[in-house]
Parts: structure tokens; C-alpha cells; sequence
């Protein structure tokens, strides 16, 4: 017999005025919206409308399996405890990774939860920002491409499947309706316990269509989405951190011709020439597009591009 899990909700002394309420889609700059503590800011009691905006009740059976109404399915479904949205962080990058060594004991995701969250019919602010500002045909088309999945509290899935169409990690993001990251994000299976990363889009270079495909490398998954949509020509990937691209996993890239397309700095630049080597020792033709035209951070920051990347530009050149 399923029991209820008693949730014990306080509000966060700091008001979050710099998000969009879930219940008004109003900006919460008068703070009226509080949120609770370790839950994402989409929950939380808006003084304005007197709504509260609250995560979905779980229960639990004998055997500590916990479950959630789907009224969709009208049926209790399992939850995904991994997923769920306890375990949000404020971390800004991925777990360290496991440089220039194999990992062992390989643990890999069964896709049944890929397809869970494929299927979720509630979509992130992300699949809601690319359908108004794309079109529903193209969010169809890279959503599927990519499996972007949304789990319970509305986070962006990014799956991390293989060439062999098996997923090895996730990670989840939260994003405003306007399509902006905020800080929160979570890795919810970890090196420790055997799930390592593989490049975000990996499962796409054995397409046949794709086989004569240049691969361009981003760092944001969010621009590997985006570039798909405006250059299907080529296969988008990313390595998702600025230190993340190991030659674990670049090696699937052996014999093939790469674009590196690091983010706008210093710092991005200098790393991905230093790899160049890496990338011809493994047999792979790769040349940097250095988006910074060679001005420095400082100049970078002036003009307000410092850390951007492609598809900040796309954007920009959009609005001209």
C-alpha cells in the first residue's frame, strides 16, 4: 500500500527577483513570488495571486520504491529518483572528468527513462523558447535528434548517448522562459557510481546521412541545439565545460574533419589550440574557429561578448 510522502516547505529569507513567476508569467521584481528552499525557483507562493506553485506529491510502498500521479496516464508511475528534483545544485559545471584514462566498470542508463522524459507532455522553458522562437518543425526536429527530455520539476534533459545509441550520463539545466540559463543544475549520475560522459550528440556520427559530415565541436549543448537548426549541413556536438573535452572522448572522432568553436575568451582559445595535437595524434583533421578575432578578455568584456559563443551571435545578427 503506497503512503504519502509529508513534504516540509519553507520559504527562502532572500527573494528571487530576477525570475518569471510560474503562476502570474510575470517578472518577480517586487519579490511578492517566495520561493521554498532546496526546491527549484519555478515553486514557491506568489502574494500577488495568493497561488502556490508546488512540486508534484510522491508516495512510497513498502519496498522504499517512490511513485507519482500521472494525470496524463491516469496511473501511478515510478519516479525517477536520480531525476527528481531534490537533488538541484548550484554548480555551474559538469563532475570532474577522468582525463586520458579508460574508466572502469562502465555503468550505462537504461532508455526507458530516456524515453520517459522524451515523452514528458509538460516541456521545459527551454523546448518552449525554441518552439516560439524557431518554430514547432525545427524544436520537433532537434528534439528528437537529441533526445532533450524534461524531468518532474521542469529541467532541460541533455543525454549523453553513445554511438552505440546507449545513454552514459545526463545532465539537467533550468532555464528562464526567455531561453537563459539560470545557475541551477544537476548531475544526477556521478563518476563514483560507474556513469561517465561521452560527447553530447556522440550517437549521431553512425547516422548514414551523416557519414561525410565536418563535426563542429561547441561547448554549450543548448549551441549544439541551436547551430543544428541553422546548419543541419554539418553534426553538432558538444563536450559541455570548458576543460571537459578528454581524449576519452574525441577518439570516436578518429578520421573525421573538426571544427573546435570554443566559447569567447582567452582562456577557451588557448585550450583548444593546445588540444590540436591531441585530435592529430587520433588521426582527426581539426582546425579552432576563434570567435574572438584575437582581441584579448579585456577588449572582449567592452563590447560585451567576453564568454559568449555562436549562438549569442546568432542571435545578435538576428536582431539587425
Amino acid at each position: 500500500m503506497l503512503q504519502k510522502i509529508e513534504l516540509k516547505l519553507t520559504f527562502e529569507n532572500k527573494r528571487q527577483r530576477n525570475i518569471i513567476t510560474p503562476c502570474c508569467k510575470s517578472h518577480n521584481k517586487d519579490g511578492k513570488f517566495a520561493t521554498y528552499k532546496h526546491l527549484p525557483h519555478i515553486y514557491g507562493y506568489c502574494h500577488s495571486c495568493g497561488e502556490a506553485t508546488l512540486p508534484p506529491t510522491r508516495y512510497t510502498d513498502e519496498s522504499g520504491n517512490e511513485f507519482i500521479w500521472n494525470d496524463n496516464t491516469k496511473k501511478m508511475e515510478k519516479t525517477v529518483i536520480q531525476l527528481y528534483d531534490k537533488n538541484v545544485t548550484h554548480v555551474c559545471d559538469n563532475e570532474p572528468e577522468t582525463r586520458n584514462t579508460t574508466p572502469k566498470n562502465i555503468q550505462l542508463i537504461d532508455f526507458e527513462i530516456v524515453n520517459l522524459c522524451y515523452n514528458n507532455p509538460n516541456e521545459n522553458n527551454l523546448l518552449l523558447y525554441l518552439r516560439h522562437k524557431y518554430g514547432n518543425t525545427k524544436t520537433e526536429v532537434v528534439k528528437k535528434m537529441y533526445y532533450i527530455g524534461t524531468t518532474k520539476d521542469s529541467g532541460t534533459i541533455f543525454w549523453n548517448i553513445n554511438r552505440n545509441t546507449k545513454a552514459q550520463k545526463a545532465k539537467v539545466s533550468y532555464y528562464k522562459p526567455n531561453g537563459k540559463r539560470t545557475k541551477y543544475f544537476k548531475v544526477p549520475y556521478k563518476n563514483e557510481d560507474g556513469y561517465y560522459s561521452c560527447l553530447f550528440g556522440e550517437h549521431l556520427l553512425d547516422i548514414p546521412e551523416n557519414e561525410n559530415k565536418a563535426v563542429m565541436l561547441v561547448e554549450s549543448e543548448k549551441t549544439a541545439i541551436v547551430c543544428a537548426m541553422y546548419y543541419p549541413e554539418y553534426i553538432w556536438l558538444a563536450y559541455g565545460g570548458i576543460t571537459a573535452l578528454t581524449n576519452n572522448k574525441i577518439e570516436v572522432l578518429t578520421g573525421r574533419n573538426v571544427i573546435l568553436i570554443p566559447d569567447m575568451s582567452e582562456k577557451a582559445v588557448d585550450i583548444m589550440n593546445k588540444k590540436i595535437l591531441e585530435f592529430e595524434m587520433l588521426n582527426i583533421d581539426a582546425k579552432v574557429w576563434d570567435l574572438t578575432c584575437g582581441k584579448t578578455d579585456e577588449e572582449l568584456k567592452n563590447d560585451n561578448w567576453y564568454n559568449c559563443d555562436l549562438e549569442d551571435i546568432l542571435r545578435t545578427h538576428e536582431r539587425t
